[in-house]
């Protein structure tokens, strides 16, 4: 057995990494593009939305943390009719859960502005966003389920492809829709569903390839009796439902913190949603190396080997430690450049800048709760992911709570960070328990 390497990390890392990084610069195109060419009260009113609309897609990420683990470990140990059976049943599983959701719009975006209320210019204007970014949604979420797929067989650069493609197609969309067509908003948020359509069709077809590349289709991969195996389906119905908790949990955690920046004022609202995007992009260039490590951490749990397990875990989180500096780094140093491209409003820009300090720590002091997240979801011990990150998000309320300092702007982004810390301490708690044994 080949012993991992850094080379090799780093080979398989650096495509997620851009296919990761990509990923937010959907949000990224509408905000700058609302920003420039419509204004402060559509850029708040884009935040909320976008806010409302993360909750939705990403408690279904299940589907790709849930398909990289089990694809991971069925190519670790050599079960190939596993290999295409995974992706067999999570592709029109992402599909079917988009087109539900799709159905249930009248009753889901009212609900959510009881929950994260704001003005009322501000509410329509993300409702706006919202209803056109949900016609996407069944693209996106077969969309992850493909991406997950790839990853877990440690095919990164499979799953850059498609984040280009969506996002060449998001970017020229968008131009047009709001400045040629001046439909604002509407035009923004239906550019991303088109585009998350055309990132479907090209994934679909590297799928094709990688089928291929492996020997061609097999057909027992497609059978009844394969795709409905008791103990396949117990495993991903299992897998699914802890991480649609854990998520949940996740997920409700940073809306609290989204909801918290709106109850300080349309400025705060708007600066807020621009160091979110930061954030993201940050966090989407760590989730390189735990995506990695959910492959090569997840083969090494299929083959039973701790050697090769506690190896993958050193030899990523040492790259993603690295990188947490040089995103904190550069998120300080040149965050004031990026905010000034955001947004043209003078009091949104002071205000980004005043708490930037603050969005330059959450990558480095954030690193360890994502290159964990990778760890477990590799091994599949959803239930372990499950118990710690409601834990995570029950620390966090509790001190945002009692502290005296959370009213204002800074102690909302203590207390953000804190829960950052709350994750990764939560998962330590039950790492030594997941190590396979050799043999």
């Amino acid at each position: 057995m080949t012993v991992l390497t850094r080379a090799q990390v780093f080979s398989q890392s650096w495509p997620v990494i851009f296919a990761n990084a990509l990923t937010p610069l959907v949000g990224l195109v509408d905000t700058w593009v609302i920003g420039q060419f419509v204004g402060t009260s559509a850029l708040a009113g884009i935040g909320l939305g976008a806010v409302i609309y993360g909750i939705i897609y990403w408690g279904f990420g299940f589907l790709r943390m849930s398909t990289a683990g089990l694809s991971a470990q069925s190519d670790g140990a050599n079960d190939q009719i596993a290999v295409q059976s995974h992706l067999f049943r999570a592709v029109p599983l992402g599909l079917l859960i988009g087109l539900i959701m799709l159905a249930l719009q009248i009753v889901i975006i009212p609900l959510a502005f009881l929950i994260f209320t704001a003005d009322a210019d501000i509410e329509s204007s993300a409702a706006i966003y919202i209803k056109a970014r949900l016609w996407g949604l069944p693209a996106y979420l077969a969309l992850i389920a493909l991406m997950g797929w790839f990853i877990g067989l440690g095919r990164a650069k499979r799953a850059l492809s498609m984040q280009i493609a969506l996002n060449l197609v998001n970017v020229s969309l968008s131009l047009l829709f709001v400045i040629k067509f001046k439909m604002g908003l509407h035009g923004v948020g239906l550019a991303t569903a088109l585009a998350e359509w055309g990132g479907l069709a090209c994934g679909l077809l590297l799928a094709l390839g990688e089928i291929r590349r492996r020997g061609g289709f097999i057909p027992d991969a497609l059978t009844t009796s394969s795709l409905l195996k008791l103990s396949e389906l117990t495993k991903l119905g299992q897998a699914n439902t802890n991480i649609f908790i854990r998520t949940a949990a996740l997920t409700f955690g940073f809306s609290f913190f989204g909801n918290a920046a709106a109850s300080q004022g349309e400025t705060f609202l708007a600066a807020n949603h621009i160091h979110l995007q930061l954030i993201t992009l940050s966090a989407f260039i760590l989730d390189g190396f735990a995506n990695t490590a959910e492959a090569v951490v997840g083969a090494a749990y299929g083959a039973k080997s701790r050697t090769r397990f506690d190896r993958a875990v050193r030899l990523t989180s040492e790259f993603s430690f690295g990188f947490a500096l040089i995103c904190g780094v550069l998120i300080y140093s040149f965050g004031g450049v990026i905010i000034d491209q955001l947004s043209t409003d003078i009091a949104v820009q002071t205000m980004a800048r005043t708490y930037l300090p603050y969005c330059a720590l959450a990558p480095v002091i954030g690193f360890a709760a994502y290159q964990l997240d990778g760890v477990f979801i590799g091994t599949t011990r959803t239930r372990e992911m499950r118990n710690a990150g409601l834990a995570a998000v029950l620390i966090y309320l509790a001190i945002y709570f009692i502290w005296p300092g959370t009213p204002n702007g800074h102690g909302i982004w203590i207390t953000f960070l804190i829960y950052y810390l709350a994750r990764t301490i939560t998962l330590l708690y039950y790492y030594s328990k997941i190590r396979p044994q050799d043999i």
